[in-house]
């Protein structure tokens, strides 16, 4: 019987759990990003000193390290074969989001 090929789906052995944890990732690192943004718009910074660096250095274009980043992890917890793992750095993933956004509360009130 022959091997299945690259761009074949029985070769893909990547289970639909993972690929939604990693679809999360990827979305929480975009919501990341736009909910920086609309606190920088609100008048506050960055509390992140790589990212303000960033954003110092790059200006407008900072967005691209941290998407960069984000699909670094995403590359990575892609590798992993461990579904667990993964929830648990998503999970992660999702405290800046939910930090941000609690800025943003506190800023408008």
């Amino acid at each position: 019987m022959a091997k299945p090929g690259i761009f074949s789906f029985e070769g893909l052995k990547m289970n639909r759990v993972k690929a939604l944890l990693l679809l999360s990732c990827l979305l929480l690192g975009c919501a990341d990003l736009l909910t920086t943004n609309v606190i920088l718009d609100l008048g506050m910074s960055e509390l992140n000193p790589v990212m303000r660096l960033a954003q110092t250095w790059l200006g407008v274009w900072w967005l691209v390290p941290k998407l960069g980043l984000t699909l670094l992890l995403v590359g990575l917890l892609w590798r992993s074969k461990n579904v667990y793992n993964v929830a648990l750095v998503v999970a992660f993933c999702s405290t800046p989001v939910l930090n941000n956004l609690l800025l943003i509360v506190a800023g408008t009130n």
